[in-house]
């Protein structure tokens, strides 16, 4: 109904216009109305009007060209510097740009929402920071620095952490770091010693152990367990303890530590110092390989047992000490023996092997005692 009104309308203003054109009314004002009919008659409206922001160029332009009634001109970079300086940084810069606020520019209240709450958040922050600082100074006493700030809390850390490695070092590494040794506090009777053996010769029990000195559980029979053996079974002459040196736990090379240990007893031996040597490096132990017994520990150890350090810095060099060393440790593995310690009673091996206590190898020593034969009694005097 409206478009047939609309061609209707446009038919009768048609022919007011031809009219006034024929009466001679003027040609400029029946043009005007011919424009004004073909808009009417095509439904359209103008594009731009001037409610809306002149400067926004649109793909379409009125009629009339860029110089149209509803369109003006781009404005000039002149115009949007001008502009700028005016109005602050509320319109956006050519390619969406903002020029950037000076430190004493506070920003124009049309500014966007998220610019808004950036600078609250920037408000918040440096309150915060000043109420801090503030507590510090009031802390300090006089408005000075707090003691109890980061670079003091970093300090302590560092220093507690440096007395906790010390402190571990010196209690893992022990005599190596501290150059410090445990004496074992165990000594046997003289007249009971010789050479690598304690007792009698002709007692009837005879204990034969094969160790390895980095051997912690040789240790641990060497220094608890034989001390009891003695007391009770050597000192008395029913058993004789033997050691056999079994160098097999060490890494090879000229630096092996279980054959510098065995080579260190064969030399304190020949100055009658086994039992002594070997208790101290069993008490002095600092784990397999591990440089424990290299050849400067080793040689400070046998001086505090008691051992001429200057004849037996010589002879742990010699070949012949090194050769008797392989030698006993081939007799062992020879017999099957392929861990420590090992013992024998009277040539029988103490199954299982491994670590026994006072307790089990009593039994069994007053056992192969009781099955010994007596020695033959001296023939008496004719009557």
């Amino acid at each position: 109904m409206g478009v047939r009104r609309v061609k209707l309308t446009g038919l009768a203003m048609g022919v007011v216009a031809r009219m006034c054109v024929r009466a001679g009314v003027g040609r400029r004002l029946g043009r005007h109305v011919r424009l004004s009919i073909n808009y009417a008659a095509r439904d359209r409206k103008p594009r731009y009007t001037t409610d809306d922001d002149p400067r926004r160029p649109g793909p379409h332009g009125p009629p009339g060209g860029p110089n149209g009634p509803y369109r003006t001109r781009p404005p000039t970079r002149e115009a949007q510097i001008n502009d700028l300086r005016q109005n602050g940084a509320t319109r956006p810069m050519p390619h969406g740009r903002r020029p950037p606020l000076s430190g004493n520019k506070t920003p124009n209240q049309n500014a966007t929402r998220r610019d808004r709450r950036a600078t609250e958040r920037q408000e918040r922050f440096e309150s915060a920071r000043d109420q801090r600082r503030a507590r510090g100074g009031a802390g300090g006493g006089g408005g000075g620095s707090s003691w109890l700030n980061t670079t003091t809390i970093l300090v302590g850390a560092v220093v507690v952490g440096v007395l906790i490695v010390v402190f571990v070092a010196i209690g893992q590494l022990g005599g190596k770091a501290t150059g410090t040794f445990n004496d074992p506090g165990i000594a046997y009777p003289a007249s009971l010693l010789d050479q690598r053996s304690t007792g009698k010769a002709d007692a009837p029990v005879t204990l034969e152990v094969w160790e390895d000195f980095q051997c912690p559980v040789c240790a641990k029979h060497s220094l608890t367990v034989e001390p009891v053996l003695v007391e009770q079974y050597v000192k008395t002459g029913v058993l004789r303890i033997v050691h056999r040196d079994l160098a097999f736990l060490g890494r090879g090379g000229a630096d092996d530590e279980s054959k510098l240990a065995a080579s260190g007893a064969v030399c304190a031996t020949a100055q009658g110092k086994y039992w002594d040597y070997s208790h101290w490096v069993y008490n002095n132990q600092d784990g397999e390989n591990n440089g424990g017994f290299r050849r400067e520990r080793l040689k400070q150890i046998a001086q505090a047992a008691g051992v001429d350090v200057t004849s037996w810095d010589t002879c742990i060099n010699d070949p012949a000490t090194v050769k008797e060393v392989a030698d006993s440790t081939t007799t062992g593995v020879g017999q099957g023996i392929n861990s420590t310690p090992t013992m024998y009673i009277n040539g029988t091996q103490v199954q299982p092997a491994g670590l026994k206590t006072a307790a089990e190898l009593g039994a069994l020593i007053e056992a192969a005692a009781a099955v010994t034969p007596s020695p033959a009694p001296s023939a008496s005097a004719a009557p």
